[in-house]
């Protein structure tokens, strides 16, 4: 290559193909000139070999200006086979280049291909002086999701009147230097100075400033007045305890969402080193939104009836829908909306069980599916169980299941009354082969694990994510325990059900573009749940039952299962990132359907491609070769 500079309308041309690209478009002007004099223009005809795996850092970083660079990978017989692939606008090697060492995949032209190429030396000037390009390089994934949820928040600015969202840390929160005392210090004066400061609640600390309890106004009559506590006695008599803690860069959301999960009004929030550095209130979190989670909750449990719980229902679509506008991260939305619907139907099966005879029997609701990953979107159904045990074990499990229907019946349509959707497909307690006794769930796995059927995957699909949501939570566990100590023993199953995920490949074609579906009415899409985050379910599955953990959440089962697989850290970060992310425009594109802005035809997951911007779909592209990525490691695992 020639190491002249190159001509003003070559330098202009460079720019131009550049500058759309993220990371080129944020950075300074002086530093993108710095990479357009530095490039040349190379082709690479279809099949050929642009890097090859060497123990020597490539002399060269790679932008692709048009076509498409495959990346293939050695499987163990030692055959090259696809990975992922590269589209307009990405750089390469990233990783090779960061880390100093060769490539440890082989790069292809996929087409014709045509790159900006660059010194290595240049890469390295960029990573010390451009903060924005070290950035990009070091958190490629990651950087591209703060882009989209910082288009997401801007997006719906004008639409939105919420100050500030759940996304606020809380250390924006809390400026105000904690008032804390220690366990002896008196009632009395402890209650003197809440009334002096004005302030609602006093955490209790050790000598090294480390939360041991928390007393708020609420405890005064039920803690002091009524048992008629001297004022002479110390506070950590009365105080509640263990106290429950956030770290300061956690956010609003985790703290709404904590004080839903536990019915409480404040949480302590602590340093880095574990020492108080204030407390968040409701009061605090009700300023950020219109509608209160902790209110929202209190309405739940303390609803008299079921026309209230519908109400409740509405108001929990109605807080889902702000939030998403907000750009609240999906994780986080994902698990309130479920916590929300858990508490649902937790008071529906309150009201409804003394109604029924349910007397000598153990009893436990099982929420399964989405529901039972704690992964519930806006748009939902049901998909529940009910375990039983009865007190005399002579007594038939079908004269249980047939006194049992009623009940069950009239939780099923209640919860269809308030914005949950029957099970097209059946599961549901009502029906009576999801109506066991725990002998009977215990059987029905089994003959799941070990027959691997067709029927039997398409179950393991549903029962293995449950966890209780009323009753006796014992009984889940325990059979939570058996299965995994069950699957786990069983190779062959596990090697089914990946052949069973395999079987659903992301809609990328050849050159790793985006490839949809065509409705009735000739719109490309593609449907987020089944290519997008399924994908990342069925894995995380498979790798949690493999591992032994119990988790059901994806993400948990991710972290869990990954940290014993020995997978290293960044590669779950990416399947993590890639996964909420497409939760991200899962529930986008379910507030956009239900409010009118995507007027195409098509599911509630369905995202038109023509909906889709620019970035949008340079991320999704992105996530779904980390659900090639997921895939290519089942295939690592269970070959063949």
């Amino acid at each position: 290559m020639s190491k002249s500079s190159p001509a003003p309308t070559v330098v202009s041309g460079l720019k131009q193909a550049l500058v759309p690209h993220a990371p080129f478009s944020g950075m300074a002007a002086t530093d993108v000139e710095r990479v357009v004099r530095a490039s040349r223009i190379r082709y690479f005809a279809p099949g050929e070999a642009i890097l090859t795996p060497s123990d020597t850092r490539p002399d060269h970083c790679y932008v692709i200006k048009q076509g498409a660079v495959r990346g293939e990978r050695a499987s163990p017989d030692g055959t090259l086979r696809p990975a992922w692939e590269l589209g307009a606008g990405e750089m390469f090697p990233l990783g090779a280049l960061l880390a100093g060492r060769g490539v440890t995949s082989h790069y292809r032209a996929g087409g014709d291909v045509f790159c900006l190429v660059f010194p290595a030396s240049v890469f390295d000037q960029l990573i010390a002086g451009s903060a924005v390009f070290q950035d990009f390089c070091t958190r490629r994934l990651a950087h591209l999701l703060d882009l989209s949820r910082a288009r997401i928040q801007a997006e719906y600015a004008a639409t939105v009147t919420e100050q500030r969202g759940l996304s606020t840390p809380l250390n924006a929160i809390t400026r105000n230097a904690p008032v804390t005392v220690a366990p002896d210090t008196p009632i009395g004066d402890a209650l003197k100075r809440m009334e002096e400061l004005r302030i609602g609640s006093l955490p209790v600390v050790d000598g090294e400033s480390k939360p041991v309890g928390i007393f708020t106004r609420q405890d005064v009559i039920g803690r002091i007045v009524l048992p008629a506590v001297p004022l002479s006695a110390p506070i950590s008599s009365v105080m509640s305890s263990p106290v429950l803690t956030l770290h300061g860069e956690s956010t609003a959301g985790d703290a709404a969402l904590l004080m839903a999960r536990h019915g409480i009004r404040h949480v302590v929030v602590t340093s880095a080193e574990g020492q108080v550095a204030g407390v968040v209130s409701e009061r605090d979190l009700f300023g950020l939104q219109r509608l209160s989670v902790r209110e929202l909750s209190s309405a739940i449990r303390r609803a008299p009836d079921l026309g209230s719980l519908v109400q409740s229902a509405a108001d929990i679509r109605a807080l889902s829908h702000a939030l998403v506008a907000q750009g609240v991260a999906s994780g986080q939305l994902t698990r309130m909306i479920a916590s929300l619907n858990d508490q649902i139907a937790s008071r529906i099966l309150d009201l409804v069980a003394p109604k029924h005879d349910l007397s000598g029997l153990a009893l436990c609701w099982l929420g399964m599916g989405s529901e039972g990953r704690s992964e519930q979107t806006i748009a939902t159904d049901q998909d529940n169980g009910l375990i039983f045990v009865p007190n005399d074990e002579a007594l038939p499990a079908e004269t249980i299941r047939e006194r049992l229907a009623p009940f069950a019946r009239e939780v099923n349509e209640a919860l269809d009354r308030c914005g949950y959707p029957l099970c097209k497909g059946g599961v549901m307690a009502m029906n009576p082969r999801w109506c066991l006794s725990l002998d009977e769930w215990r059987v029905a796995f089994w003959q799941w694990i070990d027959r691997g059927d067709p029927q039997s995957l398409l179950a393991s699909a549903i029962f293995f994510d449950f966890r209780s949501l009323w009753g006796e939570e014992g009984l889940a566990v325990q059979l939570r325990a058996d299965i995994a100590a069950r699957a786990q023993g069983n190779p062959r199953f596990l090697k089914q059900m990946s052949d069973n995920a395999l079987t659903n490949r992301p809609p990328l074609n050849w050159f790793g573009e985006l490839s949809g579906q065509e409705d009735a009415a000739g719109v490309e899409g593609i449907d987020l749940k089944m290519s997008g985050s399924v994908p990342f379910v069925d894995a995380a599955r498979i790798f949690a039952l493999a591992s032994g953990v119990t988790a059901t959440n994806t993400v948990d089962r991710l972290e869990a299962a990954g940290a014993r697989k020995g997978v290293p850290a960044d590669e779950v970060r990416s399947w993590v990132d890639a996964f909420e992310h497409v939760q991200l425009l899962r529930l986008r594109t379910q507030h956009r359907r239900a409010s009118g802005d995507i007027t195409a035809s098509g599911a509630a997951n369905v995202v038109p491609l023509s909906d889709l911007s620019a970035l949008d779909r340079r991320i999704l592209k992105e996530a779904l070769r980390q659900v090639r990525a997921i895939q290519q490691r089942l295939e690592m695992d269970y070959p063949g």
